[in-house]
């Protein structure tokens, strides 16, 4: 069976963007980042549901607000089906920055699985972004969707991206699967790693037969939960499987954006992020190239080995703090100077 003309369109784009995008970075790391605090699952305690201890704590979206730090962590309770649900939990962000957090952490489960479109893995890696007075997180929702929703086997799942906007008390108002819209036709594709940049533009991370996964952009109508004019932003080098978009979009006041992406590294397996700065419709204007990698036994041991995934990204006066996953099994907190992370970004041409 032949794919279909409009997937075909877009696995042209990113095929003639590998061509000509390749080459802008190196595999050269530098780590610029203080490693502040860890989260273990055994330090939290879950207050609205029956099992109280998950078994693992990571890859957290993260809203700072009016002095706290709104951390929406993927939980698993088990690793029989590792289904996941989402946490959140508001810490004052110096307590967070200095390790001086409760014990047992309390937090409650505000996304778990409802539809049949989560249904098989549950709800995973938020990415959040304020929204009038509560949320709205972009997550990858793992059920039965597309063809997955079409065979009699239970263990065949669709990793859907999916939004949902939760009020001020963590209430979920709306959540529904982002359908992929081009040449006028609805699209369905394996996608993650979304953030919201300016006005209705947003990142994303469709993943596409016969090429590796890379970074895009694209317009969202908030209302229908359609996305489209989806262009490549971010290639993948010949030292990495992939990339995709790590962290929510920080904006840093002059118009632009900067954002952390992931590659995968060929050499070991590793996740390792850099840093991109964009325009608010999404245009790559500059890229570093490593700056945070998993280092010493914490990060490099875990369910997922030699694996730290962001999902949240702040300032906080003048530190970028990174807030992501550790080894598929615990949270971390990790800053860095503003101003070493952009002195390390170079202008990208064309």
């Amino acid at each position: 069976m032949g794919m279909p003309e409009h997937e075909e369109t877009l696995r042209a784009k990113a095929k003639a963007f590998l061509s000509r995008a390749q080459g802008r970075r190196s595999s050269h790391t530098e780590d610029v980042f203080a490693r502040r605090f860890y989260l273990s699952p055994e330090a939290v305690q879950v207050v609205n549901y029956l099992r109280r201890r998950p078994l693992a704590v990571f890859n957290p979206g993260a809203v700072l607000r009016d002095g706290v730090v709104h951390l929406f962590p993927r939980l698993v309770f088990e690793y029989y089906s590792y289904a996941s649900a989402i946490g959140h939990v508001a810490v004052p962000v110096e307590d967070l920055l200095q390790g001086a957090v409760p014990e047992p952490l309390s937090l409650e489960i505000v996304l778990y699985p409802t539809e049949g479109w989560e249904a098989s893995r549950g709800c995973e890696d938020a990415r959040a972004h304020p929204w009038g007075e509560g949320f709205a997180l972009f997550y990858t929702a793992v059920g039965k969707l597309g063809e997955a929703a079409r065979t009699d086997h239970k263990d065949v799942f669709f990793p859907a991206l999916a939004l949902a906007e939760l009020g001020s008390n963590g209430q979920v108002q709306r959540k529904g699967v982002v359908w992929l819209e081009e040449g006028g036709e609805t699209l369905l594709l394996p996608t993650k790693n979304a953030t919201f940049l300016g006005g209705d533009t947003l990142l994303l991370r469709p993943s596409l037969a016969g090429v590796p996964d890379l970074g895009w952009r694209g317009r969202l109508d908030r209302n229908t939960l359609r996305a489209h004019h989806l262009e490549p932003v971010l290639a993948p080098e010949a030292f990495e499987y992939k990339v995709g978009w790590s962290t929510n979009a920080l904006p840093l006041g002059d118009g632009t954006y900067l954002v952390a992406y992931h590659g995968i590294l060929r050499r070991d397996l590793s996740y390792r992020h850099g840093f991109a700065r964009l325009s608010a419709d999404g245009r790559l204007l500059a890229l570093s190239s490593y700056l945070l990698a998993p280092q010493g036994l914490q990060e490099c041991y875990g369910d997922r080995p030699l694996t730290l995934y962001g999902n949240g990204l702040f300032l906080h006066g003048e530190e970028l703090c990174f807030v992501g996953g550790v080894g598929d099994y615990a949270l971390g907190v990790f800053t860095a100077p503003l101003d070493e992370v952009l002195r390390r970004l170079r202008p990208v041409e064309g």
